[in-house]
């Protein structure tokens, strides 16, 4: 028997493949789970952030940097003890590495020049403006021009 035979077969299972989910508005997100482990966290971090106020205690380091160690352990904790996916493209929400913005775009292209090596700076001194070297000033090298 094939399914050409049994007419009502083909129309279920095609009613099942483009069956449409009607939404209502009301299935919205109504709580939010509370995080698990937060004892054993907040202690384990607490740790790490006395073991780093130790280790600096003597040393000229500033609380900027501190606080810039604490907050990547602290990341670090988090993600191992919550078990939270670390490989791949994971945060990489704007792509990798981060675009550029306009404003940097046109600071890079209207802004100042990049300088010479040394090298370049003898080529362009042999060939007339020491500041910048052009096509026609290796012409003028070759004894092209």
């Amino acid at each position: 028997m094939s399914i050409i035979s049994k007419p009502w077969k083909l129309y279920n299972a095609a009613k099942a493949v483009f069956k449409s989910q009607k939404t209502t508005g009301t299935g919205a997100i109504n709580q939010v789970n509370i995080s698990k482990n937060l004892k054993k966290l907040r202690k384990i971090k607490d740790e790490g952030f006395e073991a780093v106020d130790k280790q600096t205690k003597g040393t000229n380091v500033s609380n900027q940097k501190k606080s810039e160690i604490k907050k990547s352990f602290s990341g670090k904790v988090s993600n191992i003890i919550e078990n939270k996916a670390t490989g791949g493209r994971v945060g990489r929400r704007f792509g990798s590495p981060k675009p550029k913005t306009n404003v940097q775009k046109i600071k890079e292209t209207f802004g100042p020049k990049k300088k010479l090596s040394e090298k370049q700076m003898k080529i362009a001194k042999l060939a007339g403006d020491p500041k910048r070297i052009d096509a026609p000033d290796f012409k003028k090298l070759r004894g092209k021009a």
